[in-house]
């Protein structure tokens, strides 16, 4: 990974909301133009693998720390210590069975859950990231793997049916490569899901904030 400026990286550590990731087999036109009306003051980060195309001052490209475009995301997630946005569900088939928990629901979001379960995620990275990094110095897998469903009761709001479609997810990134060895590469890592094709997040394109 080239070298961030140490005064870069910690504004973005303290005002990331989230690391975006989608598929190349997708297009996520409708939830980009969600994003940039809702975090128009905030910052978002992207992988710079994704190679994306898009005019935007508040998504900032991230020099990359792997070549694969999923567990890079993974990781700058970790190493900025916010969680990773998912635009589609259909993009979560990158990540296989790093895959450790979900909540699938049938219940549609309006913008507002969708920003309140967005500040969920953001929590939860931060309660369980030493602990979630204890555990992988331990090669305890298991331990990390029932940390993030027990996190899952976090979202007690949403009712889950496992009919629905993944609205949480955690993925853990030494499921994807075993020999991470830079701690701050190694939490576990929630994600939210947002795609705009179907019941799930029916938000307002009104364009207020």
């Amino acid at each position: 990974m080239r070298d961030i400026a140490e005064p870069l990286y910690r504004y973005l550590v303290k005002n990331l909301r989230g690391i975006v990731y989608f598929s190349r087999e997708v297009c996520p036109k409708t939830e980009f133009d969600w994003l940039k009306r809702k975090f128009r003051y905030r910052e978002l980060g992207i992988s710079e693998n994704l190679q994306l195309n898009l005019k935007w001052k508040k998504l900032l490209r991230l020099p990359k720390i792997d070549d694969n475009p999923a567990l890079d995301s993974l990781l700058q997630a970790s190493n900025f210590i916010c969680p990773l946005i998912v635009l589609k569900e259909q993009s979560l088939k990158d990540f296989g069975n790093a895959i450790v928990a979900v909540l699938k629901t049938l219940e549609s979001l309006n913008d507002k859950d969708l920003k309140f379960n967005l500040r969920l995620v953001n929590y939860s990275i931060t309660d369980f990231y030493l602990k979630s990094i204890e555990f992988a110095k331990r090669s305890d897998m298991e331990s990390r793997k029932r940390l993030a469903e027990r996190d899952l009761k976090r979202f007690w709001r949403v009712k889950a049916d496992t009919n629905g479609k993944t609205l949480i997810a955690y993925i853990d990134p030494l499921l994807i490569k075993s020999d991470i060895n830079n701690p701050t590469y190694m939490s576990l890592v929630p994600c939210l899901v947002i795609d705009f094709n179907g019941p799930l997040n029916r938000a307002d394109f009104s364009g207020s904030r």
